[in-house]
Order: structure tokens, then C-alpha cells, then sequence
């Protein structure tokens, strides 16, 4: 028979904590407690106070001059970096106490660990001093920490019928099929057990709830720690399956990124990236095992050119059997390749490479017809490329072109694989971003201007060159149904209302019921 919740944390197995960690928990969480209650309980250690020391003059937090003793040591941490750094240790220890077959599993376990406790200090340094990065990467690490305790208990049964099986349910779906409880009741469990804090428990306790319950709810913000730690699981999770799946979907690590921590599209991957060696410093300084494992930076690169790949594939299939047009989707044959081609030729940009008016003119009828059924918020943004006209004339057209086709590669790279990218006029582009709110839609629209203003003004030709863009937001939730054409009209009521105010601009709008606000929702000269 399966272990029970309460035998499993009462387990001899289980690591428990020193007395001089236990007190400096208590102290810790005491705001009147001083750094010479802290100094005098971890001078009782020697071998905690070793290990402070070494992390306290590791590379990785780079003081600039050597701790030589803890009280040095000590201020210099502050209370919540040495709470976290002995708790660390503590759970560290579970790993010396495994046997070499289940070794493989204790390395992958501690590496998502790691992976998430990392994310989560990452977030937090995003916050500017609003929120403790310390306490942020100590949740991050102990919410999978039942992980750890049911491989430790359960041992070879665990793997069996957990770790090591291949079918649709997730892990937490094994283990509730198997035990009655999952890795979350044993980590709530064993953070009790440890006096940690009320707000990190109840933390962990929601860290595997879906983007989509998450995003929509106005108080979550990027300093709740709930929205931190069910990010940081997502993005563990999306690396994992990375490494085997090179086509696996980030839609849920980059709705959570975006819209909650107000990162843009391209820093997502610069986040995912930067994850890797930060965790390789935090193995070596807790002295934790994570095996040898490929190249997380060249894995997320050939992953990302993939999902360009089959984003564009997606798009131009959009409007011929895709679920969203109203024809359904039958099995593709050769001539539907050699047609899906041909379209391909038909809907693209001979410069730009862009998907051309045509496209735009069938796929935006899906699009739209998509976030009508599954009640999705959409966004339209049109871009204008100020002063090339009168730019093009001066320097010619050839390197017109070039600023062109520069001028697409800035807006491919400003925006989600799954948003489309089309030429519209000679100087004009529309971007359409479906799932997106009003706060993202004037992200992504400064992100554009930004990138235009940085690198077109490297080019000696358009040194003066600016951009001037009209977004309209869209949420079906909120209005009646409009139609296609009323969502380029009122985008393109934007951009003039930006343009007639000298250029340079970003005019947001929504549409409410079908007609457009009276007042912009932004408009800022960027």
C-alpha cells in the first residue's frame, strides 16, 4: 500500500532541521531582531558558519572586499539572504543521502528546483527593491521540495509509478492517482514542519495554477509572490520539456512573462537563456548535484527557429481550413502543399518578406472570427515609417528598400512569433496580436518605436527617421461584434490622430460597442 500524507512527514527519511537553523528561522522572522542574535546562534556551527562564509565570498554574490568572519559576514547577507542561504543547505543535505540507481532522478528533481528558485530571484530583481529577492528564491526552491521528500520515502515505488512513466497525466495527476495527495500537500507539509513563513506556504500552495486562471485577475501584479512562483513553474517546466521536444508550446511561460511581469517578446528568450548558467553558480555554491546536461542557450535558439517555423506555417493555413474560418480541417494531401506554397508566393511581400494586404484582408476575418468565439482580446497596431517618403527621394530607392526590409526584421523581432507582421502601403505595417491587453498592446508599441528610433537612426541615411503608431484594442467580452475592416479604420484613426500631432507618437485606443472612445486610452511622444 501507498504511503499515507502523515507517514511520509514524519519519515526518519526526511531532513530536519539543526537546532541552529530552526533558530535562525525564529529569529529571522522576528523584525525586531538584531544582526547579533543572528551572529551568536550561527557561531554555534561550525559547519554552518563555514559554509556562510564561503557564500558570502563566493563569485556569485560579488562583495567587493573578503568577509573574514561571520560577523563581517552577517550585515553584509542581512537576515532574509542567511535564512535562505541555511535553509538551502539543510535541503542540500537531502541529496547526500541517495543511492546511485535513483541518482539520475534526484539530479533532474534538483535541477527544476534550482531552475525555479532561480526564476523566481530573477523576478524579484525585476521589482526594484519592492519585493526581497532572498524570500522569493527560497519559495522558489521549496515548493517542489515534496518532490524531493517522496523520492526519498517512496524511493523505487515513486519512480515506478510516477517519475518514470509516459502518458498524458501530468506528474501531480500520477501522484494523486497513486497516493491521494500530491509533491504540493507534502512540500505545504514539510514548510509547516519548518515554521516558514504563512505567505510563502500559501504561495506554494497555488504554484501549479494555470496562466489562464492567473493573467485575468486585476490583483495579481509582479510583486505577488503567488504570480512569481507559478511562473517559475511554468518556465522549469517549459525547459524540461524543451530539451526533448523542440516544438513544445511557451504560450503559457510567455502569457505569464508579458502580461503579468511586463517583459517584451524578445527578452523572454534573453530570460529563459540567462537561467541556465545561474543555475550551474547555485549547484556549485549548495553543493548540489545536477548532473551534466546539453547547452540550454543553443537549445532555446534552434527551439525558437522552430517556432517561427510553424508559427508562419500556422498563419498561412489560417485562412484555408482552419477551425477559426468556419471550414473545417480535413487531412492535407501534395496538392495541398503545392497550393499552401503557391499562397505562400501569393500572400508575401516581394521586399519586405511580410505578409502582403491580401493576406491580411482573409486572415484577419479568422483571427477576428476566433476571439468572437473564444472571447479573446485582440490588438491592431499601425505602424508608419515618418519621413521616409521625403527619405526615399533624397537617398534613392535602393536604400529605401534596405530601410524597408531593416524595418520588418525590427518589427518580427518586437513582437510574439504568433503575431503577423504585414506591409500594408509603401511606408505602412500591421502588426495583429491576438490574447493581449491594453497594458501589453502599449508595451509592444513602445517596444516598436524604441527599436525603430535605436537601430534605423544607426544608418547614416536615416539618422532623422522616427515612427509614428495607431493601436486599437479590442475585447469582445466588452463590446459587440465589429467587423474587420471597422478594426483597420480605427487603428488607422489612431495613427492619423499621432501623425496630426507632429509625428513621433503612440495613440492608443479601444473600441467599446462597436464605435471608438472619444478620448484615447494613451497617447505618448515617445
Amino acid at each position: 500500500m501507498p504511503c499515507s500524507l502523515d507517514s511520509i512527514l514524519s519519515s526518519d527519511r526526511l531532513p530536519s532541521l539543526p537546532e541552529v537553523a530552526a533558530r535562525v528561522v525564529k529569529i529571522a522572522r522576528n523584525p525586531d531582531a538584531g544582526f547579533s542574535q543572528l551572529i551568536d546562534t550561527i557561531r554555534l556551527d561550525p559547519a554552518i558558519a563555514g559554509r556562510i562564509l564561503k557564500t558570502a565570498n563566493s563569485a556569485l554574490l560579488g562583495l567587493r572586499t573578503r568577509a573574514a568572519s561571520i560577523e563581517v559576514a552577517v550585515p553584509r547577507l542581512g537576515t532574509t539572504m542567511v535564512r535562505t542561504l541555511i535553509l538551502s543547505f539543510c535541503v542540500a543535505e537531502l541529496q547526500n543521502r541517495n543511492s546511485l540507481d535513483l541518482r539520475p532522478f534526484y539530479q533532474r528533481i534538483w535541477r527544476e528546483s534550482l531552475m525555479q528558485a532561480a526564476a523566481a530571484e530573477g523576478l524579484a530583481e525585476r521589482q526594484n527593491g519592492k519585493v526581497d529577492s532572498a524570500n522569493w528564491f527560497l519559495a522558489g526552491l521549496m515548493q517542489d521540495i515534496g518532490r524531493l521528500a517522496l523520492l526519498h520515502t517512496c524511493r523505487e515505488e515513486y519512480v515506478e509509478q510516477v517519475l518514470d512513466v509516459d502518458d498524458d497525466r501530468s506528474q501531480r495527476q500520477r501522484e494523486q492517482d497513486w497516493l491521494g495527495f500530491t509533491h504540493v500537500d507534502v512540500s505545504i507539509g514539510l514548510c509547516r514542519r519548518w515554521n516558514l513563513d504563512p505567505e510563502m506556504i500559501e504561495a506554494i500552495g497555488v504554484h501549479h495554477a494555470s496562466p489562464h486562471r492567473v493573467v485575468p485577475l486585476k490583483f495579481i501584479s509582479s510583486t505577488s509572490l503567488p504570480a512569481a512562483l507559478i511562473t517559475a513553474a511554468h518556465a522549469a517546466e517549459y525547459i524540461e520539456e524543451v530539451s526533448h521536444n523542440l516544438s513544445c508550446n511557451r504560450e503559457h511561460i510567455e502569457r505569464l512573462l508579458m502580461q503579468v511581469f511586463a517583459m517584451r517578446p524578445n527578452d523572454v528568450f534573453r530570460v529563459l537563456a540567462n537561467l541556465d548558467q545561474r543555475v550551474s553558480e547555485l549547484s556549485v555554491m549548495l553543493g548540489i548535484d545536477i548532473g551534466r546536461s546539453p547547452s540550454l542557450e543553443s537549445i532555446l535558439a534552434d527551439a525558437q527557429e522552430l517556432l517561427a517555423q510553424i508559427a508562419i506555417a500556422g498563419q498561412l493555413r489560417m485562412v484555408n481550413g482552419h477551425p477559426g474560418s468556419g471550414r473545417p480541417e480535413r487531412p492535407r494531401t501534395e496538392s495541398d502543399l503545392e497550393a499552401e506554397l503557391l499562397r505562400d508566393v501569393q500572400w508575401r511581400d516581394q521586399l519586405t518578406g511580410a505578409f502582403n494586404r491580401a493576406w491580411l484582408e482573409s486572415a484577419l476575418s479568422s483571427t477576428m472570427a476566433q476571439a468572437h468565439q473564444h472571447r479573446v482580446p485582440i490588438g491592431l497596431l499601425f505602424v508608419d515609417i515618418d519621413q521616409f517618403k521625403s527619405l526615399n527621394e533624397t537617398v534613392g530607392q535602393q536604400a529605401g528598400d534596405e530601410l524597408l526590409q531593416r524595418a520588418t526584421r525590427l518589427l518580427r523581432q518586437s513582437v510574439r512569433l504568433e503575431d503577423s507582421v504585414v506591409r500594408y502601403g509603401s511606408d505602412e505595417f500591421v502588426v495583429t496580436l491576438k490574447d493581449v491587453n491594453a497594458d501589453m498592446l502599449m508595451l509592444l508599441s513602445d517596444q516598436i518605436h524604441q527599436n525603430v528610433r535605436s537601430e534605423l537612426s544607426t544608418v547614416e541615411p536615416a539618422r532623422d527617421v522616427t515612427c509614428s503608431i495607431g493601436a486599437v484594442f479590442y475585447d469582445p467580452e466588452k463590446g459587440v461584434p465589429v467587423r474587420p475592416e471597422t478594426l483597420i479604420r480605427e487603428a488607422n484613426r489612431a495613427l492619423s490622430d499621432a501623425k496630426r500631432t507632429g509625428g513621433n507618437r503612440v495613440v492608443l485606443a479601444s473600441l467599446n460597442n462597436g464605435k471608438w472612445l472619444s478620448q484615447p486610452l494613451a497617447a505618448a511622444s515617445l
